[in-house]
């Protein structure tokens, strides 16, 4: 049977916007009644391709930087994610991640997709 409609997700893999959205879309998916004539396709999407393999410090920090902000802010942005991501079932520690160029963990997926390896 072919698929009526497919859905395009273009996403970072360390995203964690990225992350509530693809648990989002799969909680409305499971309680569509024609969930069985969708096809998700996801793509790999570089949220900042300029990024170095890892970065140093924290996120906050970061964060702060990139938007302008003072730490305590970026820190309430981090934990206002955490809160929405632990609304739908998640558990973030994005105080303790760090950040980084993602292009080889994309390429590392698509060689799973390839060998028949499929991410839920």
């Amino acid at each position: 049977m072919n698929k009526t409609l497919t859905i395009d997700v273009w996403s970072d893999i360390v995203c964690p916007w990225c992350a509530i959205g693809k648990r989002r879309l799969e909680v409305a998916l499971s309680r569509f009644a024609h969930r069985d004539d969708v096809a998700v396709v996801w793509r790999a999407f570089e949220l900042d391709p300029s990024a170095p393999a890892v970065r140093e410090g924290d996120n906050a920090t970061r964060i702060a930087e990139k938007y302008g902000r003072t730490k305590a802010q970026a820190e309430a942005m981090i934990q206002s994610v955490t809160d929405a991501a632990a609304k739908d079932g998640l558990h973030f520690e994005l105080a303790r991640s760090r950040s980084g160029n993602t292009f080889d963990g994309h390429r590392v997926l698509h060689l799973a997709a390839e060998r028949g390896f499929r991410m839920r």
